[in-house]
């Protein structure tokens, strides 16, 4: 099965909610902010379904058909965690099959088997609700479907809409989602979120006294009551209207409300509704039963009082309104007054911060976890970047051995055969010991660090840029920059690979803890070049060996030349005589040998370093570009 293009991707925000839904879309292939989808023309519509002789009608469109058609069987309000009940589950799928088909035929989404899905519920749903919920949705023909808790939603809509920071994100934030149906309570440290309290204070409740309160000033009470009473489903639908006539006025400047609907029967009898600021003072004060005596403010108040006992000491730093309720006028100053010092945060759409939320989510997870699947893919065994770096770690020797071998001549030759000179080393066999321990310090030193250090920074250059042709396409794909994967500030680079003083270009030492397997260059090197006895044999051969013994009296006489390379090495030569080989003359000689010297390096790095050194370069890699890729998952919020 081919992977499909992030242009082709589609991920549809679905917040199914007890009262209202709202969907929100975002494509794969950009980075705008979700739009929020329209069906009949409303962005924003009941959670409505009803069925009559195999016609199935959603939102408004239920409304007026139950009006109708009075045989019509009727759904609102039905969201709830109880899935097994009937009277959940039927109308839960009717109304999704219904509005995704509808959306689809008129081309809104590409549709159920293709479009993603991301659906919310509450945070206080079990993961047991959240797997039959989605069993449910697949029910319902979304054939690509996730649940996700709607405090995540809100907590990326805030992020993505700017009303929060990162830092912000990353400290405390409670999240206040207030809904049709319930209020939630959810606490966020460091992204991870934990319900502390949700109750049923709905706005619902609102639009239940709305309707009471008007229904006792109705002119036609008498019959309204009678019609009810003969059609209960009608009561529901007259309170979605009162829900319309609550909305236009709390999100309005305090002006009146009125709203004139006509029920049919008989020649039509007339529901008007009305809300002025006299109505909305006594709705939000009036005690209502479902709470026990509290009014929607007084239990609003009670429920922040709660949510604080429950919160213990983690005093919130953030508090974020969310849902459409959200707008009500008591809500932003008793949630102020309740944690005065927090910062309350509310968008300029609540209504919509789920739905976007969800979909943003959705291309979120989506490309993050392609964007680490293919990062994976470029660093396993047989990966391009593991081939790569195979490739430079065994080239790393003929890069190394010319410096090298200039630095150890004059860093560890000369020195050593200045002690020979001095009467220090009694004989050039021990001169040789004495130099593979002089090699062995000098490894280990910070002129050794100096030397090194840009050579490896070159060779680190070289082949990050390799990388680089890999991962820069990989993150412009994906939509992000195309330095993401850089590792020139990786600390993960910066801590592990500091034993090849290529991390960064402050790096402080050869010899730091590295993840090499507490092995470093230096470690790697001596074991190179140490690893055959005979590496530095030239230098006791023709020319210096020569040199040697045509300097001492009799030398040639007594040994002839043949002998120098087996007698000679072991005489105890007066130090007299040896004042003759200079710095100079031991120089040249080594210049003579560089050649063989170089050429014995390289050999000792690829036999005993090269396959070792690579496989943990490689490990290395791989692991700094998946923590790079972790890293950078905020970036998807850009």
């Amino acid at each position: 099965m081919s992977t499909p293009k992030l242009s082709d991707l589609e991920f549809i925000g679905y917040d199914l909610g007890h009262g209202e839904t709202a969907l929100g879309r975002a494509y794969g292939s950009t980075v705008r902010e979700p739009e929020i989808l329209e069906f009949r023309g409303q962005r924003s519509f009941v959670t409505a379904v009803a069925k009559t002789k195999g016609e199935i009608k959603l939102g408004a469109d239920a409304v007026n058909l139950s009006l109708l058609d009075n045989k019509a069987q009727v759904w609102v309000k039905f969201k709830s965690r109880d899935l097994d009940k009937e009277a959940v589950k039927l109308p839960t799928q009717l109304f999704t099959k219904a509005l995704m088909k509808g959306l689809t035929s008129d081309g809104a989404i590409q549709g159920l088997g293709k479009s993603q899905f991301i659906v919310g519920c509450p945070s206080g749903w079990t993961p047991g609700d959240r797997a039959s919920y989605q069993t449910m949705f697949r029910g319902a023909g979304l054939k690509q479907v996730r649940i996700v808790p709607e405090s995540r939603a809100a907590l990326m809509t805030a992020l993505e809409q700017g009303y929060l920071s990162m830092d912000d994100a990353r400290s405390s934030v409670l999240i206040v989602d207030i809904g049709s149906s319930t209020t939630d309570f959810t606490y966020c440290f460091d992204l991870e979120a934990q319900d502390v309290g949700h109750n049923i204070l709905g706005s619902g409740l609102l639009d239940s006294l709305i309707f009471e309160i008007n229904l006792a000033r109705q002119k036609e009470r008498k019959k309204i009551d009678q019609l009810i009473a003969r059609y209960p489903h009608y009561r529901p639908i007259m309170e979605y209207w009162c829900r319309e006539a609550k909305e236009a006025f709390f999100t309005g400047e305090d002006t009146p409300v009125e709203l004139l609907k006509r029920l049919p029967i008989g020649r039509g009898v007339l529901f008007e509704i009305r809300i002025d600021k006299a109505d909305a003072q006594e709705i939000l004060s009036r005690p209502l039963d479902a709470l026990n005596g509290y009014s929607w403010q007084g239990a609003f108040e009670f429920a922040l009082k709660e949510t604080i006992d429950n919160l213990g000491k983690r005093a919130p730093d953030t508090v974020l309104l969310t849902g459409g309720a959200s707008r009500l006028p008591l809500v932003f100053p008793s949630t102020q007054k309740a944690f005065p010092k927090a910062r309350v945060v509310r968008g300029a759409e609540p209504e919509f911060a789920i739905a976007r939320g969800l979909a943003w989510l959705g291309r979120f997870e989506y490309l993050h976890t392609s964007f680490k699947s293919q990062v994976l893919r470029l660093t396993r065994a047989e990966g391009d970047i593991t081939q790569k770096a195979d490739a430079a770690a065994r080239s790393l020797g003929a890069t190394l051995s010319p410096v090298l071998v200039d630095a150890v001549i004059e860093s560890c030759i000369l020195p050593t055969f200045r002690e020979w000179r001095s009467g220090k080393i009694a004989s050039l066999d021990q001169v040789e010991h004495a130099l593979n321990v002089q090699v062995k310090s000098w490894l280990q030193s910070d002129a050794a660090k100096a030397t090194l250090r840009p050579v490896i920074n070159r060779w680190f250059a070289g082949l990050q840029r390799d990388i680089e042709t890999l991962t820069d396409p990989l993150c412009r794909d994906h939509g992000l920059p195309a330095m993401v994967l850089s590792l020139d500030d990786s600390q993960h680079v910066s801590r592990h690979l500091e034993g090849l003083s290529v991390s960064a270009p402050n790096v402080a030492s050869l010899e730091s803890d590295t993840a090499l397997i507490g092995t470093t260059l230096s470690a790697v090197l001596i074991g190179a070049l140490l690893a055959k006895a005979n590496l530095f044999a030239p230098l006791f051969l023709n020319p210096i060996g020569i040199v040697v013994g045509g300097l001492v009296t009799g030398g040639g006489f007594f040994f002839g030349r043949k002998a120098l390379a087996g007698k000679f090495r072991q005489a105890n030569v007066p130090v007299i005589a040896r004042q003759l080989l200079t710095d100079g003359r031991v120089r040249a000689a080594a210049l003579k040998q560089r050649p063989e010297l170089i050429s014995a390096v390289q050999t000792a790095w690829e036999e005993a370093a090269s396959e070792r050194f690579s496989q943990e370069l490689t490990d290395m890699l791989g692991a700094a570009l998946t923590e790079r890729a972790d890293e950078r998952a905020v970036l998807f919020l850009v």
